[in-house]
C-alpha cells in the first residue's frame, strides 16, 4: 500500500491536482484534495501514488535564487543573438530579453517558494498505478 493514494482530477503545468482515496491510504488526516508535483507526468483520471518528501534546503535555495540568475543571463544571451541575427543595436533587445527571461524565471521560484519551500515538505507523485487488467480467455478465435 502506498502512503498516498488517488486519482488525478486536474493538471496544469508540473502540477497536478489529486482527490485522495482515504481508505486505500496508509496516512491519516490527509485533505479530501491535494495539490501534488507531478514529475511522471500523470494526467486527469489517472490513478497514482503519492507520498510526502522533505525539500533539501540547499537545493530550494539554488532554485530560488540560481534561477533568476540565470535567467539574466538567458536574457542576455537571447538579446543579443536576436540583435546579431536582425543587424541591429544591441542594448535594446539585451534589456527585452532579461525582462522577459526574468518575469518568467522569477514567477516560478515564487510558485516555488508559495509551494514547496514554505512548507519544508510537498506531496510528490512517484508513480502511476494501473488498474487490474483481466484477461476473458472463455472466448475462442
Amino acid at each position: 500500500m502506498t502512503e498516498i493514494r488517488g486519482i488525478v482530477v486536474k493538471k496544469h503545468g508540473e502540477r497536478a491536482e489529486v482527490k485522495v482515496d482515504k481508505t486505500e491510504s496508509e496516512l491519516t488526516g490527509l485533505p479530501k484534495y491535494l495539490d501534488c508535483w507531478n514529475p511522471v507526468g500523470a494526467k486527469a483520471g489517472d490513478i497514482v501514488g503519492a507520498e510526502y518528501r522533505d525539500m533539501d534546503e540547499t537545493k530550494a535555495k539554488l532554485i530560488m535564487y540560481g534561477l533568476p540568475l540565470g535567467g539574466v543571463l538567458a536574457g542576455v544571451a537571447f538579446g543579443n543573438s536576436l540583435a546579431t541575427f536582425f543587424h541591429m543595436d544591441k542594448l535594446p533587445f539585451i534589456a527585452g530579453g532579461v525582462a522577459l527571461w526574468l518575469i518568467v524565471t522569477v514567477s516560478y521560484a515564487r510558485i516555488f517558494r508559495r509551494d514547496a519551500v514554505r512548507q519544508g515538505r510537498q506531496p510528490v507523485i512517484f508513480e502511476i498505478q494501473a488498474e487490474e487488467m483481466v484477461i476473458d480467455m472463455s472466448k475462442k478465435s
